[in-house]
């Protein structure tokens, strides 16, 4: 009797075996984790002022035109190259404002059709000949919403020296970057 009752048994354990075998053979044998959004990209900036600023405050209009590129990206992002940002505001400003700390947006339209609003908080410093400002912030709205990033600009500073100790005027910086989506 006991050969009768362990058989059935056996037929099971055989049948269950042979089903998770056939699920594990079905599973791709290449299956990845999920693509990170990676982001990183070059770019270079021009900032005009209209008419230059002082250490005085005054109306002046700032322009900004940044190329973002050559990117190399991976998932959600991998289709950036490049991407472009072009900015224009009338306020009161001077040189002095150049080194504050500040929250500040914009939006970077990409190569691949798409744009990104990103907000920011601005660190400033100058060292030296060298101006930077370091921007740690969050893709607010658009494409890759959601995601942080840091960007990094730096100037040579002798304009800004001149203005803020000498009393001269910043007219124009031209700047590198690094741009990383987190």
């Amino acid at each position: 009797m006991p050969a009768l009752t362990s058989r059935p048994a056996a037929v099971l354990l055989a049948a269950a075996v042979s089903a998770l075998a056939f699920a594990v053979s079905a599973a791709p044998a290449d299956a990845a984790a999920p693509e990170v959004d990676t982001l990183t990209c070059t770019s270079t900036s021009t900032t005009t002022y209209d008419p230059p600023i002082t250490t005085t405050p005054a109306t002046s209009t700032r322009t900004i035109h940044q190329t973002y590129g050559p990117c190399v990206g991976t998932g959600a992002a991998a289709s950036i190259t490049g991407g472009t940002h072009t900015s224009s505001n009338t306020t009161q400003r001077s040189c002095l404002q150049l080194l504050s700390t500040a929250t500040v947006s914009w939006t970077i339209d990409w190569s691949n059709g798409q744009s990104s609003t990103v907000t920011a908080q601005r660190v400033s410093n100058l060292a030296g000949a060298v101006f930077t400002n370091d921007f740690t912030g969050t893709v607010t709205s658009g494409y890759l919403a959601g995601h942080g990033f840091v960007e990094t600009m730096t100037a040579p500073s002798l304009q800004i020296t001149d203005c803020t100790l000498l009393g001269g005027s910043v007219s124009s910086l031209g700047a590198v970057h690094t741009f990383t989506l987190l």
